[in-house]
C-alpha cells in the first residue's frame, strides 16, 4: 500500500513537471531522478520559493537543473542537503559559516560546530528557564496582592532567597531618597548580575523597629535568581516570617510595625536580623493609594519577649 501511494505520488509530480516546463537538452540526465518545481520543492519543505531563490543567487543551495526558460529544477536527493542547511539556520548559523562548512564538509568540522551550538542552545534554554521563574514569581506576587488585606499580620514560610544588597547611611529618610545616586547605583550592579530586572526592596533592621526608629533605612536589596561571588550578596534564610501588610503612602508603615511588635510579643515570638520591605504590586498600580508593601520579619519561638 505504501509503495502503490508513493508511487501515485511520484507520477503526479513528475507529470506535474511535464506541464509546467517544456525542457530537452540536459533534462534527460534527470530521467530517473524525481524533479521538482521550485514551488513544490519549496512546498514540500514548508519555505517560500523566494527562500530557495535567494539560496541559489548567493551560491548556498542550487537546483540540480535549470530549463531554457530559467525555471528551476530541483531532485527528490537534494531534500537532505536543503534540510540540514534548514537546520543549521534554526541554530542561528549565519549564511557564511554554512557555506564555509559546505565547501569542505567533515565529520570533525561538523562535531566541532554542532558542539558550539549545543552550547548556545543550553545557554538559551537557560536563560528561558530563568525568564519563567522570574515571570511566574511576578504572577504569584500579584495574585496574592489581590488577596491581601490593609493591615493583615500573619505567619508564612519563606523559601532561602539570593539577594544583592547595598548598605544606606542616614541621607535615606521615610522611604524617600534624598540622594538617588546609591539608588541608581545600587540598581546598576543588581541588574548586571541578572538577566532580568526584579524589583528593588529596602531593609531595615530589627533593633530600629523595637526603639521606633523607622525613618533610617537600613539598605536595599534585589532578588537574584542564583547566588554570585560579589561584595554584597547575601543568603535570605528560609524559616517562618511574619508577615505584615499596608496598602498606602509608605507613611503608615510605622503603624504597620507597632502593631507587628505587638502580635510577635502576644504569640510568644522574637523577631530578628531585618525587617524586608517590598512592593507587591508596583508593576500593576497608578497611584500610591493601591500600592500594596509587604513587610517579612523572621521569627524564633519560645522567648519571653522580642
Amino acid at each position: 500500500m505504501l509503495m502503490t501511494l508513493l508511487g501515485l505520488f511520484i507520477t503526479w509530480y513528475s507529470h506535474s513537471i511535464e506541464k509546467t516546463d517544456n525542457v530537452s537538452g540536459g533534462l534527460e540526465m534527470f530521467q530517473n531522478s524525481i524533479l521538482f518545481t521550485a514551488g513544490q520543492f519549496a512546498r514540500l519543505h514548508h519555505l517560500n520559493k523566494r527562500t530557495l531563490h535567494y539560496y541559489d543567487d548567493i551560491g548556498l543551495f542550487s537546483p540540480a537543473y535549470k530549463g531554457r526558460n530559467g525555471y528551476r529544477y530541483y531532485t527528490y536527493q537534494q531534500s537532505g542537503e536543503l534540510e540540514s542547511i534548514l537546520a543549521l539556520r534554526e541554530l542561528n548559523m549565519s549564511i557564511g559559516e554554512i557555506k564555509e562548512y559546505l565547501n569542505r564538509p567533515t565529520a570533525q568540522r561538523f562535531i566541532e560546530l554542532s558542539e558550539k551550538k549545543v552550547g548556545e542552545i543550553e545557554e538559551t534554554i537557560q536563560n528561558l528557564e530563568t525568564l519563567r521563574n522570574v515571570l511566574k514569581k511576578k504572577q504569584e506576587m500579584l495574585r496574592l496582592s489581590m488577596e491581601v488585606r490593609d493591615g493583615q499580620i500573619d505567619l508564612i514560610h519563606c523559601e532561602e532567597e539570593y539577594l544583592f544588597i547595598t548598605p544606606l547611611s542616614s541621607q535615606v529618610q521615610q522611604g524617600e531618597f534624598a540622594d538617588m545616586s546609591t539608588l541608581l547605583e545600587h540598581l546598576q550592579k543588581a541588574w548586571d548580575l541578572s538577566k532580568y530586572k526584579t524589583s528593588c526592596g529596602s531593609l531595615l533592621a530589627v533593633e530600629k523597629i523595637r526603639h521606633g526608629e523607622f525613618q533610617i533605612y537600613d539598605g536595599l536589596y534585589t532578588q537574584l535568581e542564583s547566588p554570585a561571588e560579589v561584595e554584597g550578596f547575601y543568603r535570605k534564610p528560609p524559616g517562618t516570617y511574619l508577615r505584615g501588610i499596608s496598602i498606602g503612602s509608605w507613611e503608615k508603615l510605622p503603624g504597620l510595625y507597632s502593631r507587628m511588635l505587638e502580635f510577635a510579643q502576644k504569640h510568644g515570638y522574637r523577631l530578628t536580623g531585618y525587617a524586608y520591605e517590598i512592593g507587591m504590586n508596583e508593576i500593576a498600580v497608578s497611584d500610591m493609594e493601591h500600592y500594596i508593601t509587604q513587610v517579612t520579619i523572621l521569627t524564633e519561638e519560645n522567648t519571653d519577649k522580642i
